[in-house]
């Protein structure tokens, strides 16, 4: 079933992917610029990792909902299936990964307090992996901004 205004021919002449996937990317692009102003260090690793603000997750699929509200309506089945989707990814990236961040930092605790690093074959395990609320609600204003900034622009506006 294609929506009106995407192409079935080219995933690249989608104009709602393309928006969800700029939104992603900026997300990810900023977190080292907003880590640089904080600390100031660089922090490259974080073009490519999980947690951090804004929560490039929730970024991906605010724009991808609001983009298939402006293309397919806010009354469409499809608007409505985004808009599942999004609250269990946004529930995924603030409530379950930031638990396995919390497991995570407990079991690279007792690793150490008890020097078990030998015994198992054991990497630590990265803590960062989950999103606050401030962070998940940056991420949702990010995609948001994204989708209406795109209405703007030409190529990517919806038909």
């Amino acid at each position: 079933m294609a929506t009106e205004g995407a192409s079935v021919n080219n995933l690249w002449d989608n104009k709602i992917f393309i928006v969800a996937v700029i939104a992603a990317l900026v997300a990810q692009g900023i977190k080292p610029l907003i880590h640089y102003g904080e600390y100031r260090e660089w922090k490259w690793q974080l073009l490519l990792s999980n947690g951090g603000f804004p929560s490039s997750h929730s970024a991906t699929v605010t724009a991808l909902t609001a983009m298939v509200g402006f293309t397919a309506g806010f009354a469409s089945p499809l608007f409505a299936i985004c808009m599942v989707f999004s609250g269990v990814v946004v529930f995924d990236a603030s409530g379950v990964r930031q638990e396995v961040g919390r497991h995570a930092r407990t079991l690279n605790a007792v690793f150490e307090e008890f020097k078990l690093w030998d015994r198992f074959d054991y990497k630590q395990f990265t803590e960062l992996v989950g999103h606050t609320l401030f962070e998940v609600l940056g991420g949702m204003a990010l995609g948001l901004l994204t989708a209406l900034l795109s209405l703007r622009i030409p190529f990517l506006r919806p038909r």
